[in-house]
């Protein structure tokens, strides 16, 4: 048997870091944005290694086309393959920081109150995004080599049915078949690469608009509120009021120090739990300061809300991909 357990540790992995939310109780939808991307990133590494394991590596039929010849695929994960290649590498490291992530995860999930704000930083360790940006390169790659592999297989077919062509009806017919499961497994590779380039133009665009994000900011504010705080607005006439009805606005000045910003961020914190299944409503925040003037200009606040109300979308609208690419 091939050395599998580096693609079935990184597939089990993924799927428990799944079960976990689940058992959390949380909606995948309500995920912020960069945990969205990461999942999506997740899921599809787990699409590729499960039908590159199945359609490919574990395929007797794949397996047995190769005995007498090279494969550039199986020669880094097939039964006869050295115990250290460098997909394995990879697959090793990956399910290292994996498996940290998930005791981070599991840790954080325990208590009585679970939110994403608390979960997020679990799926965003940096040795795990790039163990899994890694993978996914290195997938791009095993892709490359069943490219290969399918040339090869073609060029060698077509030899042995020349040479036997007594045998050539059942070669014919083994080849498709063959032909036919090394192109699924070429899909799905090709499937996840475009995936990963949509998410890199998702992320470049965000970034062109604003580098500034103003969630650190919010969390370290929520994470600093005693309990009962601000509660005394949030259930004011005046609050109620701009909340039930249209064409609202909710002035609330106050003196240096009064704790306006505080305030400000119990109202977004409220707002998002509120608001956060109705995807009719898009909630977007700035906190202003004095000593960053000279990078919060009117411009800048405009596109750091645009910027948040795009996160919120599936994706990103067509009109702001166009304004991207004149620019």
């Amino acid at each position: 048997m091939a050395d599998l357990f580096g693609i079935v540790g990184v597939i089990s992995l993924t799927i428990q870091i799944t079960q976990v939310v689940v058992q959390a109780g949380l909606d995948w939808k309500d995920a912020p944005h960069d945990v969205k991307l990461f999942l999506a990133e997740l899921r599809s590494l787990k699409t590729v290694l499960s039908e590159t394991n199945t359609n490919l590596i574990m395929n007797p039929d794949f397996v047995e086309a190769f005995a007498n010849r090279t494969s550039q695929l199986l020669s880094q994960l097939g039964p006869d393959a050295p115990k250290e290649t460098d997909t394995k590498a990879m697959l090793a490291i990956c399910q290292k920081n994996l498996q940290n992530s998930l005791d981070d995860l599991s840790k954080r999930a325990k208590g009585h109150r679970v939110g994403w704000e608390r979960l997020k930083g679990a799926f965003l360790a940096k040795n795990t995004r790039e163990a899994v940006e890694n993978l996914h390169r290195q997938c791009q790659t095993l892709n490359n080599m069943v490219m290969v592999d399918t040339a090869s297989l073609g060029a060698m077919t077509y030899k042995e049915v020349k040479d036997a062509r007594g045998e050539q009806k059942v070669l014919h017919q083994d080849g498709i078949k063959l032909s036919s499961r090394i192109k699924d497994g070429v899909d799905l590779l090709n499937q996840s690469q475009e995936e990963r380039h949509r998410q890199e133009e998702q992320r470049g665009i965000l970034d062109w608009l604003t580098p500034i994000d103003y969630a650190p900011q919010q969390n370290d504010f929520i994470a600093r509120r005693q309990q009962g705080t601000g509660q005394w607005l949030v259930e004011s006439k005046e609050f109620q009021k701009w909340i039930n009805q249209s064409d609202q606005t909710l002035f609330c000045p106050g003196m240096p120090g009064a704790g306006k910003t505080m305030i400000t961020s119990i109202v977004v914190d409220y707002l998002d739990e509120r608001y956060q299944s109705d995807a009719s409503v898009g909630i977007a925040y700035l906190y202003c300061n004095f000593r960053r003037h000279q990078e919060q200009k009117p411009a800048d606040l405009l596109t750091g809300l645009l910027k948040q109300l795009i996160q919120q979308q599936t994706s990103i609208p067509e009109k702001v991909k166009s304004i991207y690419e004149r620019q």
